[in-house]
């Protein structure tokens, strides 16, 4: 780890630079996957890429506070500052049946990591469990996307490409991915650094405060578009994608991948020649000293339960009971600068 902020010549421009080329990133995937046209899923993949990567550049340099703040960071940002734009673009908009039912699916998986966490750490079990629930709730999502409904059947048709998935499309992915890589290393060297030269601020402070807003701000300026032809539910529907990626996939994954990832070190990822007699001895070794991934209290006691009450407070729009408008948009907004504050504050004297 000190081999890798040794690179950073200023912690502050390395995480500005990650910053950027992550908030490029995610712009070139939605792009590549979506276009102009707003499919949720498509739109969920090319945002989640980049917040994929940066978490697993954290768990690569052995940070898995940070890669775990990254995911209910952006996660928090998606059900806040996301939604909150939308309803101040495109206030009281009507929202199709079939995609409104999908908006719940946040709250269980919420629930499930808030319970999780009264073990104060991620091991393998609760991986495997995160990914059942992932499983289910994906099932759940295909087959309202996939009924009998008007509404359901135009969502649906938006989630099949009408044209062909070439090979320019895939070249912008692979683009996508490797700028993502690039901009989580930036990021993640960078907060390092900076968290080093500034010990009164955490580095994991610095992420939530700056890297969590800008992984989300591609979804807010692109749904900010789709708000004004009336599709902002798109936006959203992708928002809740993601936070589903990030909960039910990213973060077991993340888990799973922790224990191997703590037994090689930082530098010899980028040596092959180091890398593969590190992967031996993990194989050989199975395993022996590796610990789960830590759960700290202030993302569980903070992060993890904003993100429940974002979740609950959206089901009544979700099921047309509340039609959500300017005043609420600026309150979620509000709100997610709060929960900046109780982070940093948590952070800062925990």
């Amino acid at each position: 780890m000190a081999d890798l902020t040794e690179l950073a010549g200023s912690g502050r421009m390395m995480l500005l630079v990650g910053a950027v080329v992550l908030y490029v990133a995610s712009r070139a995937g939605v792009e590549a996957l979506a276009g102009k046209e707003a499919w949720p899923g498509r739109r969920a993949v090319g945002h989640w890429i980049p917040i994929a990567a940066a978490t697993l550049v954290a768990v690569a340099i052995h940070r898995g506070d940070l890669a775990v703040s990254i995911i209910f960071a952006t996660s928090v940002g998606c059900l806040s500052l996301v939604v909150g734009s939308i309803c101040i673009v495109s206030p009281n908009s009507d929202v199709p049946a079939g995609c409104g039912r999908m908006w719940p699916f946040a709250l269980p998986a919420a629930l499930l990591a808030l319970l999780i966490g009264f073990a104060g750490e991620l091991n393998w079990r609760h991986a495997l469990v995160l990914l059942i629930e992932g499983g289910a709730l994906g099932l759940a999502w295909k087959e309202l996307g996939g009924g009998g409904s008007p509404a359901a059947a135009e969502i649906k048709e938006m989630e099949e490409d009408r044209h062909e998935f070439g090979g320019l499309r895939w070249a912008n992915v692979g683009l996508c991915v490797l700028l993502s890589v690039i901009g989580g290393i930036a990021g993640m060297v960078g907060a390092q650094r900076v968290g080093r030269d500034f010990p009164a601020i955490p580095d994991v402070a610095m992420i939530v405060a700056v890297l969590g807003p800008i992984l989300v701000l591609p979804m807010l300026t692109g749904g900010a578009a789709l708000a004004q032809s009336n599709r902002g539910w798109a936006a959203i529907t992708s928002a809740m994608a993601v936070v589903l990626l990030n909960l039910c996939l990213l973060l077991p994954v993340v888990t799973l991948i922790w224990y191997p990832a703590q037994m090689i070190d930082a530098k010899d990822w980028i040596h092959p020649k180091l890398l593969i007699p590190a992967i031996h001895h993990i194989a050989s070794s199975g395993l022996g000293g590796a610990t789960p991934l830590p759960f700290s209290w202030v993302t569980w006691r903070v992060d993890n339960v904003v993100l429940v009450l974002l979740s609950f407070v959206l089901i009544p729009a979700s099921l047309g009971k509340w039609r959500m408008g300017r005043t609420e948009g600026f309150t979620l907004i509000a709100l997610y600068a709060v929960y900046v504050l109780m982070e940093a504050a948590g952070r800062t004297h925990g």
